[in-house]
């Protein structure tokens, strides 16, 4: 029974998801290693959890507003594929929204031992909650007003720019364009999971993308999983990465057919799949950097 208590209270938190905070963290360590050959084993463990915290507490929250706001019901697609913490009955409304907040203190408090070394990491830890608090929480209210897809980016991004900083102890703005592609890759995963569920997301008054701009919507999903490729050739020119991380190109093939697939057929595990595409890119993008870092390949 306690065991199964545990696992539910884990899966409310999509732990599939953490792949996410997992290849952001992890680009801005290599990258760290890369340019500066600084590599703090400690730091990344608790940059890592802190963030994969930040992540499933937003996802947590995610719920709560969706349930409060009648986005997600017992009839909507969400009910289907996953465990929800609301409806099926894992946690009450209220315990639910206090289950996301202590998942984000936690965080904090990993960010004010990290503050201890890296002075900024706890007012990067706020704004990291910030956004966390904005996607869906009022009177921000970004996901219901079709900014959801402009604020995931700069969050993402946000995300890697603060690893590094946390890595290294220095701020940097190559970072942060080297965190692009995968800040590009994360938007296309809500957007796959937002044309999924445009009809419903229509009959609950919520406003995406998908529901005000279909056809844009769409192409925009197919652009950012190219761009998120096409940019690592001025990166790579620029010297802002190796030129041997150029090789992740060899996942395009897969990554077209994959996005062109879900665009055109909206399964109902479009996000999912489309996390796939995330994940292939992300693990050769990392592992040529650090690849790069040991054998002094810079061109």
């Amino acid at each position: 029974m306690l065991l199964g208590s545990i696992k539910n209270m884990i899966l409310i938190t999509r732990p599939w998801g953490f792949i996410m905070p997992t290849i952001c963290v992890s680009l801005s360590y290599v990258l760290g290693f890369y340019f500066l050959k600084i590599f703090n084993l400690v730091f990344y463990i608790l940059t890592l959890i802190g963030v994969i915290l930040l992540n499933a507490s937003v996802d947590v929250m995610n719920d709560y507003f969706d349930f409060k706001y009648k986005v997600d019901t017992e009839n909507s697609n969400t009910a289907n594929y996953r465990l929800h913490p609301i409806i099926h009955k894992i946690l009450s409304t209220k315990q639910t929204l206090i289950y996301a907040i202590i998942l984000a203190l936690i965080a904090l408090v990993i960010a004010s031992y990290l503050t201890l070394s890296r002075l900024y990491a706890l007012p990067f830890g706020l704004i990291g909650l910030l956004f966390v608090y904005m996607y869906n929480g009022p009177p921000f209210l970004l996901k219901y007003r079709a900014l959801g897809e402009i604020e995931i980016p700069i969050t993402y991004s946000f995300i890697i720019f603060a690893s590094y900083y946390i890595a290294t102890g220095l701020l940097s703005y190559i970072v942060f364009i080297d965190g692009l592609p995968i800040a590009f890759l994360i938007t296309s995963i809500l957007i796959a999971n937002n044309m999924r569920d445009r009809e419903k997301d229509e009959e609950s008054n919520v406003k995406t993308l998908a529901i005000l701009f279909p056809r844009f919507t769409n192409i925009l999903y197919l652009s950012l999983i190219i761009l998120s490729y096409l940019i690592l050739i001025p990166l790579a020119i620029l010297r802002y990465i190796p030129l041997l991380a150029i090789l992740t190109m060899i996942t395009m093939p897969f990554a077209i057919n994959k996005a062109l697939f879900i665009s055109r057929k909206l399964p109902k595990d479009s996000d999912p799949q489309t996390a796939n595409i995330l994940t292939l890119f992300g693990i050769f993008y990392i592992i040529l950097i650090l690849l790069s870092g040991f054998v002094n390949i810079t061109f």
